[in-house]
């Protein structure tokens, strides 16, 4: 991918994604920078995957065995993955949600800018939100260290600075009103469901006119089997949505 207005172009040297604290363009590089020394360390989707899930499939004709993506009452059309939960991203994603390393939002935002960049028709939403999460406390006004989803969306807004992408994290359209069980705890698919029930009953709108007659893509960090998707785009539609998408940063392997 070339940065935009200009051909040719000669790529930074960059320490790869991974090193982004030693790396110049830290601080204010441009997302196609981001984007393109993370493609030489990401591994991309499969060859052969799933219109639906991204699932992996072993032959372009294979049958996806997500029972989501033949599902009538699917909610959502297709959620797309910037590449599989391995390796570096795999830490990465941990490290921002687990352990508040914020500087990976930063970073992520700028891998999702260039990802918009190059796939159009991805990119192509009335809205573009992050997966519902509690509202800011009291006080806060900014997402950083709080709300990763959030934080990546915010941060994407503020690099976004021709303003191409409608980025909202704030006010929020859509929030969780508690806390609900971690999918990352479930062991199966029927506790999934269970899991992704209570977080339906969770979710709140609190402006429903943002998503009336839209096509809205939530973003998330990992995409595993889209039940947590399903369950938020069923109150987007519900409130008035055309059409929910997917964006993630990560797609986790299923077996």
């Amino acid at each position: 991918m070339t940065p935009p207005d200009s051909d040719p172009f000669q790529l930074p040297e960059t320490p790869g994604l991974g090193n982004c604290g030693s790396c110049k363009y830290f601080a204010s590089g441009p997302p196609w920078v981001c984007q393109m020394c993370a493609s030489w360390t990401l591994e991309p989707a499969m060859p052969f995957f799933c219109g639906v899930c991204g699932q992996q499939l072993l032959t372009e004709t294979a049958q996806c065995s997500n029972p989501l993506c033949t599902s009538p009452h699917r909610q959502f059309e297709f959620n797309r993955a910037i590449a599989m939960k391995t390796g570096v991203l795999d830490r990465g994603v941990r490290a921002h949600k687990y352990d508040r390393v914020t500087g990976w939002g930063t970073i992520f935002a700028r891998v999702l800018l260039g990802y918009l960049d190059s796939h159009p028709d991805v990119a192509a939403a009335d809205l573009i939100i992050p997966m519902p999460a509690a509202p800011l406390p009291s006080g806060a006004t900014s997402r950083m260290g709080i709300d990763h989803s959030g934080w990546v969306i915010e941060s994407a807004a503020i690099q976004d600075t021709r303003h191409r992408y409608p980025f909202r994290a704030d006010p929020p359209v859509i929030i969780k009103t508690r806390a609900t069980s971690r999918m990352a705890s479930t062991s199966n698919y029927s506790e999934r469901r269970t899991t992704a029930a209570d977080i339906y009953r969770a979710l709140q709108m609190l402006d429903p006119g943002a998503v009336q007659g839209k096509t809205v893509v939530v973003v998330d960090d990992v995409f595993t089997t889209g039940l947590t998707l399903d369950a938020v785009a069923r109150r987007l539609r519900e409130a008035g949505a055309s059409v929910v998408r997917g964006v993630t940063l990560a797609r986790q392997p299923w077996g």
